[in-house]
């Protein structure tokens, strides 16, 4: 059988080769465990590489070719350190394990290979393996690799832009509650002479309570948050002792984390004022759970008062109520019972529009 037997165009390189003037000589009489490796190599359709004895003499493949440039195909069947000179400090210390007898596997390996003229910043990820001759001793090294730039250049620029979103939420997240500040300090001044002072109050809790929303919001940059924490966030003010929060991890829209912290900072003021909050053994449980309405999904939250005095439906509705009924989506679903117990409230909507943005 000729040598090599198959092999594509780097075979019919080293074909032209004058193997006589070669310091290897003829392939004829090369060691079968270089023979068989550089065989598989041009075999293969996976970039793969072979470096052969103290000089390291390189046989690769055409499907490694390409990631080569210029040095291809002047290169093939040379030392190796004569076409990796721009790099080879890099290389050594892989080569010197693999020569000791180590495999060395790196993923996503920065190199800066002149392949067109000037050294550029390039990835792989590979594997050097040692070639072992017939006596059992390491001869060469096998490489297997992939070049990875792309994939690692564009999750870099995903980062960085990330990055930059994540610097952009920040700085709105900031100007938002400044703008909120200023439009408290403006109500302020501006109801400074209303009598209904508790209004003046209501107003500004109001404020603070979306500027906590946002807060949750600029975290997944205003795409989703997930509900506990929007509770968590809305009901820290008014005491986390006082609060039993459970129910399923769940993700919610931008629209409905508003809608949600309005209504439970709704819900808490009016606790604090007439119901289970007033008293010191009284206590707030808010559950939610996904199920199946229909044929499709909803959630539901609950809010069940106990332990205060009981629940009396209030005989004027203002924009507090108003705000509570709104809902997980600002579209309704919500029953609210008055009893001897406490108040209990229950919200429902479909999934689908409480993750909406």
């Amino acid at each position: 059988m000729t040598f090599p037997a198959t092999g594509g165009e780097c075979a019919s390189i080293l074909e032209t080769i004058d193997w006589a003037c070669h310091p290897l000589g003829d392939p004829v009489g090369w060691p079968a465990p270089l023979r068989t490796a550089v065989q598989i190599v041009l075999s293969s359709g996976f970039p793969m590489m072979v470096h052969w004895g103290p000089e390291l003499f390189t046989f690769y493949n055409d499907a490694y070719a390409p990631s080569l440039g210029h040095k291809h195909p002047g290169h093939l069947g040379q030392p190796a350190r004569e076409w990796w000179s721009e790099m080879w400090d890099q290389l050594t210390p892989v080569f010197d394990q693999v020569l000791a007898g180590e495999t060395v596997f790196v993923k996503n390996a920065r190199y800066t290979p002149d392949r067109d003229g000037a050294p550029k910043e390039a990835f792989f990820t590979h594997s050097h393996s040692p070639l072992w001759d017939v006596d059992g001793r390491v001869a060469g090294i096998f490489l297997v690799v992939t070049e990875t730039t792309s994939e690692v250049v564009a999750q870099r620029d995903r980062d960085a832009a990330h990055e930059q979103q994540q610097l952009l939420n920040e700085e709105l997240a900031h100007r938002i509650k400044n703008t909120m500040s200023v439009v408290q300090a403006i109500a302020h001044q501006t109801l400074s002479k209303i009598e209904d002072q508790e209004a003046v109050t209501s107003f500004g809790k109001r404020l603070a309570t979306l500027a906590s929303a946002h807060d949750v919001l600029t975290r997944d940059q205003w795409s989703t948050a997930k509900l506990e924490e929007v509770a968590q966030a809305t009901l820290t003010s008014f005491g986390e002792d006082k609060f039993d929060l459970a129910g399923p991890p769940v993700t919610i829209g931008p629209r409905a984390t508003l809608s949600l912290s309005l209504m439970l900072h709704e819900l808490a003021t009016n606790a604090t004022k007439y119901g289970a909050l007033t008293k010191p053994e009284g206590r707030v449980s808010l559950n939610w759970s996904v199920n199946f309405d229909g044929d499709r999904e909803a959630l539901t939250l609950s809010w069940v008062e106990r332990g205060g005095p009981p629940a009396k439906e209030p005989t004027h509705k203002g924009f507090g109520s108003r705000l509570i009924r709104m809902g997980l989506s600002g579209s309704g679903g919500v029953t609210l019972s008055y009893g001897e117990a406490g108040l209990v409230v229950q919200a429902t909507a479909p999934l689908y529009q409480v993750q909406e943005a």
